[in-house]
């Protein structure tokens, strides 16, 4: 018996977007009674006389009016096609309300993993949001595998499979969030140029004076169809200016925290005392050697694996890119492997171990 009670959720971000999307769930037939005055299909049909799964043009509204496209698409179940922007959304929404629905989020109309759903609802990429399409079901049967073993006095084995599945923690993390990927260097090593060239627009400030960036700016791009935000910094350098030194504190503690780092050394100018000191204390760096268009003051003091990259030609951005994804991913999960999507999962899995 179809239910009664009548929900409404929206599907679709909310924003500015071309088409928002409503569902609706409960009595179609309930619905199309209560709908009669408010919308009006260009065939004539009411909803209880929709064929599923098929479209239909209409109007919204009593005085002013608003174009929607509705399709019921199951029994209990419909969606109402409007325009974007929030206006329309929440008037259909306080219409439907109005009406009897119980306005709800997108998650309780969710038929599927709610935490499945969610997360691929967040996820990054198109890429990310195949691996987060691939883990439905996974958990769930994980969990209940090892409540077994649990329950059979397979502690051992049980915690074993849990720690197999949270080393690929970070990797689930990073489905649904950037990967942090960080540049410091000295000022003018040409840290901005370097994250315009790599996102592919100005959306740094590039100003050839040291000491520009006083604090952490980011911009976001995909790599190899891996989200990643990069951040600019504070020139690493001492300095006396309470402002300028209060940048270049948090720029190390953004270098310090980053999945990443992109040590920027210019080498069109002979090694400073700062390049020096910058390298012995960050030697898992990825050391950029910038402005490679320009003759090499460093010479045989080039730090060996240093990867040479002009900005302003735009050369040897591709193998620098390659760099930080194998820094960011050495090994990708197999077909078969369990990811945990959300920190519920992480702490659910340290629980059980």
């Amino acid at each position: 018996m179809p239910s009664t009670k009548l929900t409404a959720a929206i599907w679709t971000p909310s924003g500015r977007g071309a088409v928002a999307t409503i569902g609706v769930r409960g009595d179609m037939h309930l619905l199309s009674d209560r709908l009669a005055d408010l919308f009006r299909a260009a065939s004539g049909r009411s909803l209880r006389e929709m064929a599923q799964q098929q479209i239909h043009f209409g109007r919204w509204g009593r005085d002013s009016v608003e174009d929607v496209v509705v399709c019921r698409t199951g029994s209990q179940a419909c969606e109402i096609h409007c325009h974007g922007g929030d206006a329309a959304v929440r008037r259909i929404l306080n219409d439907l309300r109005n009406v009897g629905c119980e306005v709800v989020g997108w998650q309780s109309q969710c038929e599927t993993d709610v935490e499945h759903a969610d997360a691929l609802s967040r996820a990054t990429t198109l890429r990310a949001a195949g691996w987060i399409a691939a883990q439905a079901g996974r958990m769930q049967q994980a969990m209940t595998e090892m409540t077994a073993l649990v329950a059979n006095g397979q502690t051992e084995q049980a915690a074993a499979r849990a720690n197999e599945i949270l080393a690929w923690a970070n990797f689930g993390r990073h489905l649904t969030q950037p990967w942090e990927v960080v540049l410091a260097g000295r000022p003018n090593v040409g840290k901005s140029s370097l994250i315009n060239a790599l996102v592919g627009f100005e959306r740094s400030i590039v100003f050839d004076e040291p000491g520009t960036t006083r604090d952490v700016v980011t911009a976001e791009t995909a790599l190899d169809g891996w989200a990643i935000r990069l951040s600019d910094t504070a020139g690493q350098r001492g300095s006396s200016n309470e402002l300028e030194a209060a940048g270049i504190a948090r720029a190390r503690e953004a270098f310090a925290s980053a999945d990443a780092r992109l040590l920027l050394i210019d080498i069109s100018e002979p090694p400073h005392g700062d390049d020096r000191r910058l390298l012995a204390e960050w030697p898992d760096s990825i050391v950029v050697a910038h402005k490679a268009d320009l003759p090499n003051a460093w010479g045989e003091s080039l730090p060996s694996g240093a990867i040479r990259v002009s900005s302003l030609q735009r050369t040897g951005l591709g193998e620098l890119s390659s760099a930080i994804v194998s820094r960011l991913i050495p090994e990708l999960p197999t077909d078969q492997t369990v990811i945990p999507l959300t920190e519920q999962h992480v702490l659910e899995l340290r629980h059980g171990v």
